[in-house]
């Protein structure tokens, strides 16, 4: 369990007679979605620095992310030698930009065939070749 961040904080809110038993819930939810969002963004994440930013031990830190990721709240794996958190979600980013650069690439393929056809049409050139050769 995490520690509950600075008295000074959270002694009020443990003074509300509706608040006083969820507070220790309430801030590690709090600490647990800004570990996810801190991870998000990142295919690899040291431990230091990540302990750094939310002031806690790197061996606390990695209890946190076991639980999250084995709650299936973080796609991400543990190396626990190099004390680094690697992203799966990568090779979905990947997937993803490939994906749209075919999108694109067949978008402007259909364009051009349609442009041509417009084209085609407007100076009715199957009129004309029909007519030079004789088929009718």
């Amino acid at each position: 369990m995490p520690p509950v961040p600075q008295e000074s904080q959270s002694k009020y809110l443990l003074l509300d007679i509706h608040l006083h038993d969820h507070v220790e819930a309430l801030y590690t939810l709090i600490r647990h979605k800004a570990i996810i969002q801190y991870t998000h963004p990142f295919i690899s994440v040291d431990f230091h620095t990540m302990a750094d930013a939310f002031k806690t031990s790197v061996s606390g830190l990695e209890k946190e992310l076991e639980g999250l990721i084995t709650d299936n709240q973080i796609q991400a794996q543990i190396t626990s030698h190099n004390k680094i958190l690697y992203a799966r979600h990568a090779d979905q980013r990947n997937t993803t930009f490939q994906r749209v650069l075919q999108m694109g690439v067949e978008l402007d393929k259909d364009v051009k065939a349609m442009l041509l056809r417009g084209n085609l049409f407007k100076h009715e050139y199957n009129a004309k070749a029909t007519r030079k050769f004789g088929f009718s």
